[in-house]
């Protein structure tokens, strides 16, 4: 008898639309991030020496939808603005590129002064990448181990190799005579840069932007290169660059690049005029339609076509609760559009822990010690939060049984994984009291433990 293989569950993702032609600034703002934008348009405009500002935000909190829709909004203020995705191109051979093309597309064509800029960034390129330097470099990295290395490494290492030492003097050689040289071309490309930025200001009273989208997801030696190359490069006045990144992430690029030891604070805080993060909404007192979390949980399960308002307002208080990021909440809204709807006040927190915290749901099916341990994780947790909740409200209760939602809803949720985990706290010890809550908190809910483990089941989905 044969036997065949059950089929893998599809993963399931959401489409994103492009936002590359944004009709209206910030239209759909669930989050209220116009003011943030308005906020910082009236700061680069006080800029006139130019400045390099990073907007720091953890991946998936909307930093693309934020930048697209400032660009756009910037676009109708007047401004000139370039828009790069440094991850799309970060197989070019050095950085300098990138942001030079980026400022050239917003040259026109017949202003003189676009074919000197041409010409000089042409020079610094040139005289970034001669072939003897690749080869060097190339020759340098496997000398060190890096694997961080131009695409010709292989050809670069023969053609160094033919000529050996000698080559290499006379290399040397010729870069110091060079070097003056390659100063003033420097100096040449920052001249036509600034005036074309001066240019620019003069024609519009603004200065140019441009915003650099997914810096931290590119090979960990191009992203340092943009960065340094815009302080070596492109530091003239009236020009501001913007950072969208994860700074986290970037700071764990500079030290693959220059070592675990580095300071890699300290050394990106040198490139940076600015950094902040990217605010967002996470109230944990307050859930209704002003509630930016709210605003947006709604907005996603519109897009799946679900209109459960139970899971709308368990989902909302779980979002904030676990800290998901909008990336997060927009899957969580499919994976419940995907399960058939079981029990929604179930559902909304076992899809958060899910995402949030995959190794403890799944370790909640386990009959054994692992599994009693991950309930006990969770209780331990819900707990703290409700006690975070009650000091929030600053409404001290003399029975966790009082504390309004939705601290009562976390509280229901705790006790379930009591009846698991066991408790020392006498409140959980009644079992008619531990059962009448979950009943009333959670929808006269029978069986809270076999309920919880049906949801479970149900959520058993790959969400990408």
């Amino acid at each position: 008898m044969t036997t065949t293989e059950p089929s893998p569950r599809p993963r399931l993702a959401m489409r994103r639309g492009a936002m590359d032609k944004i009709e209206t600034p910030f239209g759909g703002d669930l989050l209220q991030r116009a003011a943030v934008a308005d906020r910082l348009t009236r700061y680069i405009d006080r800029l006139p020496d130019g400045a390099v500002i990073a907007l720091d935000a953890p991946w998936g909190e909307g930093k693309t939808w934020f930048g697209r829709h400032w660009e756009a909004s910037l676009k109708a203020r007047g401004h000139q603005v370039g828009w790069i995705d440094a991850f799309q191109q970060d197989y070019a051979e050095d950085a300098f590129l990138l942001l030079s093309s980026a400022v050239l597309r917003l040259c026109t064509e017949h202003d003189s002064r676009t074919g000197q800029l041409k010409h000089r960034a042409g020079a610094v390129l040139r005289a970034l990448l001669p072939v003897g330097t690749k080869a060097l470099i190339n020759l340098a990295g496997r000398a060190i181990g890096t694997t961080d290395l131009a695409d010709n490494v292989k050809e670069a290492m023969e053609a160094a190799s033919d000529k050996g030492a000698e080559a290499a003097s006379d290399w040397i050689k010729g870069r110091l005579d060079q070097w003056e040289e390659e100063q003033q071309t420097v100096e040449h490309f920052r001249e036509a840069l600034t005036a074309f930025t001066e240019a620019a200001f003069t024609a519009t009273g603004k200065p140019v932007v441009i915003l650099i989208d997914e810096l931290d997801r590119c090979r960990p030696a191009f992203a340092v290169g943009l960065i340094e190359r815009i302080k070596h490069f492109f530091d003239v006045p009236k020009l501001i660059f913007v950072l969208l990144m994860n700074r986290d992430q970037l700071e764990k690029a500079i030290r693959g690049v220059y070592g675990g030891e580095t300071d890699a604070a300290a050394y990106l805080g040198k490139f940076l005029h600015l950094s902040l993060c990217l605010p967002k909404d996470r109230t944990r007192t307050e859930f209704n339609e002003q509630s930016g979390v709210y605003a947006f949980v709604r907005s996603m399960l519109t897009q799946v076509g679900v209109t459960d308002h139970v899971f709308l307002n368990t989902f909302s208080v779980c979002a904030s609760v676990f800290d998901l990021s909008l990336r997060d909440i927009e899957r969580g809204c499919t994976l419940f559009a995907l399960s058939e709807h079981q029990i929604p006040q179930l559902s909304a927190y076992l899809i958060a822990l899910k995402l949030k915290r995959p190794e403890l749901f799944a370790r909640l099916a386990d009959p054994g010690q692992s599994g009693i341990e991950a309930h006990t994780a969770c209780k331990a947790f819900l707990r703290a939060e409700v006690d975070t909740l009650t000091r929030q409200l600053g409404q001290p209760v003399s029975s966790r049984y009082q504390v309004p939602f939705p601290g009562s809803y976390l509280f229901a949720l705790s006790l379930i994984h009591t009846l698991v985990a066991g408790s020392s706290d006498m409140d959980d010890a009644d079992p008619a009291k531990r059962d009448d809550h979950v009943y009333k908190e959670l929808g006269q809910l029978p069986g809270p433990l076999s309920a919880l483990m049906r949801v479970w089941r149900g959520l058993d989905l790959d969400v990408r």
